[in-house]
């Protein structure tokens, strides 16, 4: 049959192995389906049980998603009113180049152009007239890098003077500091150095102090302010000259004063960023639970329902009244 119908014979071979591969799956199926059904049956309790805690799962994370998106919401809300309410005062901060071939060495801040003034700076790029625009009290942070050198301790008290200069050279505002570097004694001065021999070798640090003074309520007047001078005096016990400290570098941060109202505003900003938060999620939450209650807590599939099969079988089962 092979020589005379090949085909035939590999079709009909085919067949055949198709016929007991089906007939071995099915045979294994049925027995494995069977045992599988028994095993079921008798944990039973076992697969409600953790259908339900799967099920109870499921529901717990579709609840937190939709509560994250609305304190998401929220927190978007709470963003958009915070920048209508909160204010951020101006800070510019300049580099201060003291001039020692006077006698009391000067530096000029410029804010618009004061020919008057004879500073010698360019004003065309400065950024710190947009600070003294508004009628705000000024806050100025003069901060300086005093090396600890034996004329530097010696020296003691000296005085920091900010004045406020119009465009010709008059002064307008005015008001000074004293400051010194801060006192070490010489055997604590010896043991720290002990203890930062390594770093201060290395170079990573240096033996050096920063000195930083506050010089608050400056304020502009009627005539607009055109250049800010800082000036290192000396005491009088010093003759011109004389009672000057050394420097490595200064610096002038000016900080505009807001009133009392945003003042308190910008110093509680973040805690008045999360009231808001917490006030907008609530309302959220309360607008949603009354409008769209079953899509944020879905309703569970009750599990006991009476037919009216049962309902009218009971009723027939009463005893009838004589």
């Amino acid at each position: 049959m092979f020589v005379t119908d090949p085909f035939g014979v590999t079709r009909r071979g085919k067949r055949f192995l198709l016929q007991r591969s089906l007939s071995i799956w099915n045979s294994t199926v049925g027995c494995l389906s069977s045992r599988v059904n028994d095993w079921l049956k008798e944990h039973q309790t076992k697969w409600k049980l953790l259908l339900g805690v799967g099920w109870g799962l499921l529901l717990c994370v579709y609840v937190c998603i939709i509560l994250f998106g609305l304190l998401v919401m929220a927190i978007m809300v709470s963003s958009l009113l915070m920048k209508f309410l909160v204010e951020e005062p101006l800070q510019i901060r300049e580099e201060l180049n003291f001039d020692y071939t006077q006698s009391k060495p000067v530096a000029f801040v410029p804010m618009v152009s004061c020919p008057g003034v004879g500073c010698g700076v360019d004003c065309k790029d400065s950024k710190v007239g947009e600070i003294m625009s508004f009628r705000h009290k000024v806050q100025a942070t003069v901060s300086m890098t005093l090396p600890e050198s034996e004329y530097n301790r010696n020296l003691g008290m000296f005085q920091v003077r900010v004045e406020f200069l119009a465009a010709d050279g008059s002064v307008l505002v005015s008001k000074s500091h004293p400051c010194m570097l801060k006192f070490k004694s010489e055997p604590i001065r010896i043991l720290l150095t002990l203890f930062k021999v390594v770093p201060l070798v290395a170079g990573y640090i240096s033996e050096s102090q920063t000195l930083r003074l506050r010089i608050r309520g400056l304020a502009g007047g009627d005539v607009p302010t055109s250049c800010l001078r800082v000036m290192i005096e000396q005491r009088a016990e010093f003759n011109p000259g004389g009672g000057i400290p050394e420097l490595y570098d200064a610096s002038l941060a000016l900080e505009s004063q807001l009133p009392f109202f945003r003042r308190i505003i910008w110093g509680w900003k973040k805690t008045i960023f999360v009231w808001i938060t917490l006030i907008s999620f609530v309302m959220e939450l309360l607008v949603a639970l009354i409008c769209c209650r079953p899509v944020i807590l879905p309703r569970p599939r009750p599990r006991n329902v009476s037919t009216p099969e049962v309902h009218s079988s009971s009723r027939n089962n009463l005893p009838k009244r004589r």
